[in-house]
């Protein structure tokens, strides 16, 4: 018999000058991090919701909009857990979607090749210093890439996007996301950024090393990983240590 027993979580989280009161339930059986995130998705759209209502009381309206797709053509990193998830979610598409999603996915790691940045970005943990992530993702949005889940403009799988995206929020010209700098982009200040605590999530814990990978290699990434078992550990668990590691970013007072 399945276990479907739930842990209750209690979450009291401050973000600026609000705070966040919510309950979730989260099972007690066996998990991966990539199941955790449909959870981790909807806590960290409540937080990124309040900052966005912190600012726009502050008179700066988040310009961010559908139909802009200036961010969707920058180099996204993501989670391991989240490269696993987006390629269960292209493998559970219809047919002719499937293969258009993997053409793209396809064309990206060609245009890549074409100028020598795929395997750099291979290996990404190689990319340690700021001024070398920056020179690496100008040189990617120059290439005006699109993510392969781009289509007309928009995101089509906007509930299931990465922490990345969400995260990517500005009050700065939308048009300014075209060439971003320091100068010319305003972005939405953030409490805990939820993505950057995933990059360390990989043991299930907080302590494993920074890991990421471009979202444009995430199949390619995914593909090569089928004989190494993902780690699984009681779902309460899991999600016990990732607030954790919320609180120790950010403050506040996640209970069961």
């Amino acid at each position: 018999m399945a276990d479907d027993s739930r842990v209750e979580f209690h979450i009291e989280f401050n973000a600026g000058e609000h705070t966040i009161e919510a309950t979730t339930h989260v099972p007690t059986a066996s998990m991966r991090v990539a199941d955790l995130l449909p959870i981790l998705r909807a806590f960290d759209d409540a937080v990124i919701g309040l900052a966005a209502a912190s600012v726009e009381q502050q008179g700066k309206p988040v310009s961010c909009r559908a139909g802009c797709g200036a961010c969707c053509r920058q180099l996204v990193p993501i989670s391991q857990s989240e490269a696993h998830s987006l390629a269960e979610l292209v493998e559970a598409l219809l047919p002719d979607r499937q293969a258009a999603v993997r053409q793209r996915f396809e064309k990206a790691l060609a245009v890549l090749a074409e100028h020598e940045l795929l395997e750099p970005l291979r290996k990404p943990e190689q990319i340690k210093t700021p001024e070398d992530r920056r020179k690496i993702g100008a040189e990617y949005l120059r290439l005006q890439i699109p993510c392969p889940f781009l289509e007309e403009e928009c995101c089509s799988i906007y509930l299931e996007r990465p922490l990345r995206c969400r995260e990517y929020m500005v009050t700065s010209p939308p048009e300014n996301c075209w060439h971003p700098s320091a100068e010319t982009i305003r972005m939405v200040p953030l409490p805990a950024k939820f993505s950057e605590i995933l990059y360390t999530f990989d043991d299930g814990v907080g302590n494993a090393a920074t890991r990421w990978l471009p979202l444009a290699l995430a199949l390619e990434w995914v593909a090569g990983q089928k004989e190494t078992p993902q780690l699984r550990l009681p779902g309460a668990d899991l999600f016990r240590n990732f607030l954790k590691e919320v609180s120790t970013v950010a403050g506040g007072d996640p209970r069961a």
